[in-house]
């Protein structure tokens, strides 16, 4: 009786850490969709437009994210019309999705034609950090992508991720596959080929990217192509639009799973025999 009692109650424990274990690693496993790691829409308010060589650090999913924007000496920020000196948050450049869902806008005026990165350029990176594991499906949208009717200016962006040292290439792909204003010109470069008037707020100049494989940071830059000429583009910009990952799916807690099926029923069927 006494050893009956005693495996009855090893079951018991058994089966209520196999139940209390499972709930955390049931919902870790609720993985696999898209999510946030900026949205601008949150971070406008109290927005001011980042100098050289600033560092801002935002909260961004299960870590922080460091945005870092670094000018060329030969190139500045811009404004578009009468508004704010740009990178700042607003719907100027975000193709058809209106004012209730802004992108990130970075105008720039350089003195002459870029075409990499340097004095005619400037960059975006973006570091994740205190995350577990390094970032899966990094995606954005890149907006109003495209050329100036009178060759006065051209937009070209270069996009490498980034894992330690290891260069990730990016994926790109047109919003609209036909009748775009987009050129992929390599694995890490697109142009804008085509003046649209509807490239502003329709989505031909709209270009979907996303990383092929894990990273923990990427270097956006932002210059002219050369389909201009050899002259002093005038100021010309695009948009970036939110940022989302997919987090690492946890694989199934086998071993949790075991615990309880032998609590419930291991000893369970050592009781009967008794």
């Amino acid at each position: 009786m006494m050893q009956k009692r005693f495996l009855s109650k090893i079951g018991c424990v058994l089966a209520i850490a196999g139940v209390a274990l499972i709930p955390a690693t049931a919902k870790a496993n609720v993985t696999g969709t898209p999510q946030s790691l900026i949205d601008w829409d949150q971070l406008e308010p109290g927005w001011t437009s980042p100098t050289s060589g600033q560092v801002r650090t935002y909260s961004a999913g299960q870590g922080t994210i460091d945005l870092r924007f670094d000018l060329g000496a030969t190139t500045k920020f811009d404004r578009f019309g009468g508004g704010p000196i740009t990178p700042t948050i607003s719907s100027t450049l975000n193709g058809s999705l209106g004012t209730e869902n802004k992108s990130l806008h970075l105008q720039i005026d350089a003195e002459g034609i870029g075409l990499t990165q340097g004095s005619n350029s400037a960059t975006m990176s973006a570091a994740f950090k205190n995350f577990k594991s390094p970032l899966t499906d990094v995606s954005f949208t890149l907006f109003d992508v495209d050329i100036d009717n009178g060759r006065t200016w051209q937009d070209r962006v270069i996009l490498k991720g980034f894992l330690g040292n290891q260069v990730v290439a990016p994926i790109f792909t047109p919003q609209i596959l036909s009748n775009n204003t987009i050129q992929i010109v390599d694995t890490y470069t697109i142009d804008g080929t085509r003046y649209d008037s509807n490239a502003t707020n329709g989505n031909n100049g709209n270009v979907l990217v996303k990383f092929a494989s894990a990273i923990d940071r990427f270097e956006l830059v932002f210059t002219d192509g050369d389909d201009i000429g050899n002259i002093n583009p005038r100021g010309h910009g695009i948009g970036i639009g939110d940022i989302t990952y997919t987090p690492a799916a946890v694989p199934e807690p086998a071993s949790v799973l075991g615990l309880l099926a032998f609590g419930t029923f291991g000893i369970g069927s050592v009781l009967k025999r008794k």
